[in-house]
């Protein structure tokens, strides 16, 4: 049996940035519009949710307040209807616990009639007679449906990224930062546990691993170690000055540079959005201090510019072949267990990339050419609008997948759908002037 449906757009993913962008819509009937997600309801990094984590972006970094500051589906809002509003007054922080922006996210879905999980789309296809997207979507319990859609807003997220020596096959565990949370009983019966990586994730991992670890165990001979290829361990940026490269301002800089230039920027702006919070390195050193009292073993071993060449398995353990960057040396250890906290990568679907090679432009790379409204750009005069959700870093920046942005971009998309000027851009989002001096 097959349903079809006619709408304005459709959202395809339901995560942080088009699920805020259902909310605003929500706001909106003249504008008809679905989102669909194969996943049985929203769950954000679902295997990071650790206790005692919390976002890196202040609260007001919600679905829609930096869009609209009123909207019913605010954090704010989420807090005074669950009755938390005087206990976050005195919890006295700009971060949201992990566990309460997911929690929020799922409230926020829950109110949206227009969100619907458990449906995987399985193609999207364009009849150019009727300038319309079709979509064809398959529930959980395999029910099809088609859609008609004038536009789409493509927000699939990234998945988990594991380098080819980590592809190895064993019996001991080798698993993405990503399933953390689900594995970590698992880990604990590990006596030897080798952490990889040097962005939030691994940092969160290692904390949570060493905090359990007890003395008697490292006296039993169970450790941790923490392997980087990066100079150090080193905190991501958070200066005040240096967070107005997660503006709106810096965002219209930067596409404002040519495109090859772009992708030269980005290389050099890790520590931007990459590195560790101060407060996880604060809570991790002083807790190897605190172990480290009296000349004792912490049981945790620190690694830096140490890159991983290879692992095998040698009897149902693992080794861990690597080189030592500036040294140019080599060596091997062994591990019972694997984190490798390697990042994530944009893995379009295959619909995604026959649309590339039939109906949009793309760069040298193979990239779709995302433009300043987050539309990609298509190779003819349709009127139809991909909107693309937090999957072009190279061409707008290191602050767009950020989530402080995501309601700005939000804005900027559901104006275009109205043809008007319904939320307000900010027009000066920093105090740096990123461009020339103009007097």
């Amino acid at each position: 049996m097959t349903d079809v449906t006619t709408i304005d757009i459709a959202g395809i993913g339901i995560g942080p940035f088009n699920l805020g962008l259902a909310a605003l819509l929500d706001g909106h009937p003249e504008v008809s519009h679905l989102f669909l997600e194969r996943k049985s309801e929203f769950r954000w990094h679902e295997g990071l949710l650790l206790p005692g984590t919390t976002l890196q972006v202040p609260f007001l970094a919600d679905l829609v307040t930096m869009a609209d500051p009123t909207h019913p589906l605010s954090y704010l809002n989420y807090l005074h209807h669950h009755d938390r509003l005087h206990a976050f007054y005195y919890y006295d922080n700009f971060q949201v616990p992990r566990l309460e922006y997911d929690h929020y996210c799922r409230w926020a879905a829950q109110r949206l009639g227009a969100c619907r999980f458990d449906e995987e789309v399985c193609e999207v296809t364009h009849d150019a007679d009727t300038q319309r997207f079709l979509i064809q979507s398959q529930s959980i319990s395999g029910f099809k449906r088609q859609y008609r859609s004038r536009h789409l807003a493509v927000g699939i997220g990234t998945q988990p990224l594991l380098p080819q020596w980590a592809q190895v096959r064993s019996t001991a565990p080798i698993m993405h930062s990503a399933q953390f949370g689900k594995r970590q009983a698992e880990l604990a019966e590990c006596r030897q546990v080798t952490v990889i990586g040097s962005g939030q994730s691994a940092a969160e991992c290692v904390l949570a691993l060493f905090s359990e670890l007890t003395p008697a165990r490292v006296a039993a001979g169970a450790s941790i170690r923490w392997i980087t290829r990066s100079p150090g361990f080193h905190p991501m940026e958070y200066s005040k000055l240096g967070q107005e490269c997660f503006t709106p301002a810096y965002m219209d800089y930067f596409h404002s540079l040519a495109p090859e230039r772009r992708r030269e920027v980005v290389a050099g702006q890790g520590l931007l959005y990459k590195g560790i919070s101060f407060s996880t390195i604060g809570a991790l050193y002083d807790l190897i201090y605190e172990r480290s009292i009296g000349g004792r073993d912490p049981g945790l071993t620190l690694l830096s510019n140490c890159e991983v060449q290879r692992v095998e398995d040698v009897h149902g353990a693992l080794r861990i072949a690597y080189r030592h960057r500036e040294l140019d040396q080599t060596g091997t250890l062994e591990a019972d267990a694997i984190v490798a906290a390697t990042g994530y990568r944009h893995t379009w679907p295959q619909w995604f990339e026959r649309l590339k090679d039939t109906l949009l432009d793309t760069d040298s790379y193979g990239d779709c050419v995302v433009q300043a409204d987050f539309t990609a750009r298509r190779r003819d005069d349709g009127a139809g609008k991909i909107f693309i959700q937090n999957a072009e870093i190279f061409q707008h920046g290191v602050g767009s997948p950020d989530l402080g942005i995501a309601p700005t971009r939000n804005a900027t998309i559901v104006n275009q759908l109205l043809g008007r000027a319904r939320y307000r851009l900010p027009k000066r989002s920093s105090f740096q002037r990123y461009g020339m001096h103009q007097d």
